[in-house]
């Protein structure tokens, strides 16, 4: 499992690529074993549910 301590994303790029490439394309955090990310209870999620994340109780979390 992962945590997100930290998602941040310039005004330029806030079209959520850049989050979907990390999240969902790349493959690189299943690749290396891990199965699951969950938010901070503190993030802000204005786009985690559009690139597969749900809402569980105060975090985002997304299965790989």
């Amino acid at each position: 499992m992962a945590e997100v301590d930290l998602d941040y994303v310039t005004p330029r790029f806030r079209d959520f690529s850049p989050g979907e490439f990390v999240w969902r394309r790349s493959g690189l955090l299943r690749e290396d074993g891990y199965r699951r990310v969950l938010t901070s209870p503190a993030m802000v999620g204005a786009y985690y549910d559009k690139i597969g994340f749900r809402r569980e109780g105060d975090r985002f979390v997304l299965d790989l």
